[in-house]
C-alpha cells in the first residue's frame, strides 16, 4: 500500500497523475516509463523537494540520485538547489555512477582483498576495453595464463567486447566454464593482476572502477549497511542506459534494504548499448527490488505537430507504449519537420548556414537554441557547415569535447572566480562562489550577517582582488593553471575534495585543472579580453554541434540532423536496426519546435575521406515512416539555391 503526504503541491510544472504518485510515494520501488519531454529530471527534482520539504528524509538521511551523464547530474542538482533551501540540499547527492563509484573505491580501498587492490594513484584509461587495445594487452598475458597466441587473434570484435565485458568485469575472482573453459578464468587473473600490480601505478577504465568498488562492497557487509542507513532514498536518471556491471553494484548497495528506489528511463531511448547498456535492465529491476511500474504519457518539450510524427515512431518501434500527448497547445505554432535532400555537402552547408541564420537574425532564436547533430563528427559532416557558419559571424563548436569539462565541479568554481576578476560586477558568479566557499568553511547561507560570514566574504574579495592581478599578466596556460592552484588553496583543497568525492584521487583533480587551463588559455589567445574568452569557453552565444550521444536529455528550440543515411547509421547493416532505431527517436526528440533532417547524394566520407556516393537503403524505413506521417522528402534545387545564399 502505498503512503503519500498530502499537504504539499509542486511548483512551477502540472505533473500529470502517475508523476504525482511517483513524487509522493515514500515506501514502495517504482519504474517510470517516460518518454522525451515526458519531464523525468523535472519529475525527480520535484520528488527530491516533496521529500525533503515534507520531513519524509529528514537529516540525518540524505537521497542519492545517480544519472548516467555527468551534465544530467548537474542538471538535477541545480533544479533541486532551487527548489529547496541551501541547508535541505546539502542532504541532496547526485551524482554519475562512475562518480559514485570511484568515491567509494578512493575512500574505502584499503578495505579490497589485496589482489584487487589498486594503487592509490592509478591512473584512469579510457581505452582498456576497446577491442584492439584489449586484444594487444591479452597477447602479452598469454604466455603466462597458458592461452595460445592465435586463439586471441581469432577472435572477433564482437567475442573480444564479450570477453571483456562478461569476463574481465562481469566475472572478477568467480571461475567459469564458458569459452576456452580451462583458460578464462586463469586469464581473467592475469589480466587484473597485470592492470593493478605490473607497474608502479594501477591502470584501470571506469568500468572496472565500478566492478571494484562492487566487490569492496561484497567483501564489506559494514559498508553497505552504512550505505544504506545514510541513504534512505535512492534515484536512477535514465535508467536505461545502466551497464550490467553499474546494476550489480545498485543490487549489492541497495537490494533487500528498507531503501526507496526510483527509476526513470525509456525503452526507446537505449542508444548506449554499444557501451555495454544491459538489455534487461527494467525487467531485473522490477523483479528483483519488487518495483511497481508506472507509464507517463504527456510530453511537455515538442510542439504538438512534432509530437503527432514521434507517435508514428513509436507505433512502429514499440507498439506496447502508449501513444505520447502534446501539452503545448501550438499557439505558437504547430511545429516542422522537414528532410531535405542535396547535390553534395558543400550544397547542404550552404544551405543550412543560410538557414541557420535566418532564424537567428529574422526569429530572433539564439544560437544555443540551435542545434545541429550528426552521428560522427567527422570532416564531411560538419567542416563544411562550420566554414559556412564562420562566413556568416554564427558561432558554432563542436560541444562533445566541453561537455563533461563544463560540468566537472572545479570546472564551475574556476569559472565563477575568473568572471568576478574579469568583470567590474558579476552578483550571480559572487554569489555561487560565495556559497561554495560558505560551505566548506562551515558557514549557513542563513548566517548571512554573522561576524564569520562577514570575515568569509571580506576574505572572497581579497583573493578575488589577488587573483585578478595574476590574470592582467596571465598569458600562457602555465599562468592560467598556476590561478586555478590559487583558486583552490583560497577554497581549501582538501575540502573541496571532501565534498567532490571523485576528486579523492589528487591526479584525478589535478587532470581536470590541466584541462581546463588549456582550454581556457586556447580560449584567450582567440578572445579580444578574458570575459569574451571566459563566453566563448562556456558556449555563451554558441551554436553547439555534437553527437546524438551527448545531446540525451537536451532539448533545442530546433534541431538540425546531418546526414541521414546509411554511412551514419551503419548499425543497420550490421543487425543492429533496434538501437539505430532508438538513436534516431532521440535525435528526433531533441526537438521543441524545428526539426531537420539532410542528406547529401555525394559527401566526403570513409577513412580517406574521399567524395563518395551516398545511399538510404538502410535508413530506407525511417523514410518511409516519415513519409508515412505526412513529411515530404523535399530536393533542394542547386541553382536555387545559389540564388538564395548569395
Amino acid at each position: 500500500m502505498r503512503q503519500f503526504v498530502t499537504d504539499w503541491e509542486p511548483r512551477g510544472i502540472e505533473l500529470e497523475n502517475k508523476a504525482l504518485i511517483a513524487v509522493g510515494t515514500t515506501n514502495r520501488n517504482t519504474l517510470i516509463i517516460a518518454g522525451p519531454g515526458a519531464g523525468k529530471t523535472e519529475m525527480l527534482a520535484q520528488r527530491a523537494s516533496f521529500l525533503l520539504e515534507t520531513g519524509a528524509c529528514a537529516a540525518p538521511k540524505r537521497i542519492l540520485a545517480i544519472s548516467f551523464k555527468r551534465d544530467a547530474a548537474q542538471n538535477l542538482r541545480e533544479r533541486v538547489a532551487l527548489r529547496c533551501s541551501a541547508e535541505q540540499s546539502r542532504y541532496f547527492d547526485s551524482r554519475t555512477y562512475s562518480g559514485w563509484a570511484k568515491g567509494l573505491l578512493d575512500r574505502f580501498r584499503l578495505a579490497l582483498p589485496a589482489e584487487y587492490r589498486p594503487t592509490e594513484d592509478y591512473v584512469i584509461s579510457r581505452d582498456l576495453g576497446h577491442p584492439e587495445v584489449f586484444r594487444n594487452r591479452l597477447l602479452g598475458l598469454a604466455g603466462r595464463a597458458g592461452v595460445q597466441g592465435q586463439q586471441i587473434n581469432n577472435l572477433t570484435e564482437i567475442k573480444l567486447k564479450g570477453i571483456f565485458s562478461e569476463k574481465i568485469l562481469g566475472q572478477i575472482a568467480i571461475p567459469t566454464n564458458d569459452f576456452v573453459s580451462d583458460l578464462r578464468p586463469t586469464l581473467t587473473r592475469c589480466w587484473w593482476n597485470s592492470v593493478l600490480h605490473s607497474q608502479k601505478r594501477s591502470t584501470l577504465d571506469f568500468s572496472m572502477i565500478e566492478v571494484l568498488a562492487e566487490l569492496l562492497l561484497r567483501a564489506n557487509p559494514q559498508l553497505v549497511a552504512a550505505l544504506r542507513a545514510a541513504y534512505c532514498f535512492v534515484f536512477l536518471d535514465e535508467f536505461q542506459d545502466t551497464t550490467y556491471s553499474q546494476y550489480r553494484l545498485l543490487e549489492t548497495a541497495f537490494k533487500g534494504s528498507s531503501s526507496i528506489l526510483t527509476a526513470v528511463g525509456d525503452h526507446k531511448q537505449r542508444i548506449m548499448t554499444w557501451a555495454g547498456a544491459y538489455d534487461k535492465v527494467f525487467d531485473e529491476f522490477t523483479v528483483s527490488f519488487n518495483a511497481e511500474e508506472l507509464r507517463l504519457v504527456k510530453n511537455h518539450r515538442s510542439a504538438p505537430r512534432l509530437v503527432e510524427i514521434q507517435g508514428h515512431f513509436i507505433k512502429a518501434f514499440d507498439p506496447q507504449s502508449p501513444m505520447p500527448i502534446a501539452t503545448d497547445s501550438g499557439q505558437e505554432g504547430e511545429g516542422e519537420c522537414r528532410v531535405l535532400t542535396f547535390t553534395d555537402h558543400k550544397a547542404e552547408a550552404a544551405y543550412l548556414a543560410y538557414s541557420i541564420d535566418n532564424w537567428i537574425k529574422q526569429e530572433a532564436i539564439k544560437p544555443t537554441e540551435i542545434c545541429v547533430l550528426v552521428r560522427q563528427t567527422k570532416e564531411g559532416y560538419v567542416s563544411e557547415l562550420c566554414s559556412q557558419l564562420e562566413k556568416k559571424k554564427v558561432r558554432c563548436r563542436i560541444q562533445d569535447e566541453f561537455q563533461n569539462l563544463l560540468t566537472e565541479p572545479l570546472t564551475m568554481a574556476v569559472v565563477d572566480a575568473f568572471k568576478l576578476c574579469a568583470k567590474a560586477q558579476s552578483p550571480q558568479n559572487w554569489n555561487s562562489l560565495l556559497s561554495l566557499v560558505f560551505r566548506l568553511r562551515g558557514v549557513s547561507n542563513t548566517d548571512e550577517s554573522t561576524q564569520k560570514a562577514r570575515k568569509v566574504a571580506a576574505e572572497q574579495t581579497t583573493f578575488i582582488k589577488h587573483l585578478r592581478s595574476k590574470m592582467n599578466v596571465a598569458n600562457t596556460e602555465e599562468d592560467v593553471h598556476s590561478m586555478i592552484v590559487s583558486l583552490l588553496t583560497f577554497i581549501d583543497k582538501v575540502a573541496f575534495c571532501k565534498i567532490h568525492e571523485q576528486y579523492l584521487q589528487t591526479s584525478f583533480l589535478d587532470g581536470v585543472a590541466k584541462e581546463c587551463a588549456k582550454a581556457l588559455a586556447d580560449a584567450r589567445r582567440k578572445a579580444i579580453n578574458w570575459d569574451a574568452a571566459l563566453d566563448d569557453f562556456i558556449g555563451v552565444d554558441t551554436l553547439p554541434i555534437m553527437t546524438i550521444h551527448k545531446s540525451k536529455g537536451l532539448e533545442y528550440h530546433t534541431v538540425v540532423f546531418v546526414g541521414l543515411e546509411d554511412y551514419s547509421f551503419f548499425g543497420y547493416g550490421k543487425g543492429n536496426a533496434v538501437e539505430e532505431n532508438c538513436n534516431f527517436f532521440v535525435a528526433f526528440s531533441r526537438a521543441k519546435k524545428r526539426v531537420m533532417f539532410t542528406f547529401a547524394d555525394f559527401r566526403p566520407s570513409g577513412r580517406d575521406n574521399r567524395m563518395q556516393a551516398q545511399q538510404r537503403e538502410g535508413v530506407s524505413n525511417l523514410y518511409r515512416l516519415m513519409q508515412g506521417a505526412g513529411v515530404t522528402i523535399e530536393k533542394i534545387d542547386t541553382k536555387l539555391l545559389l540564388h538564395q545564399v548569395s
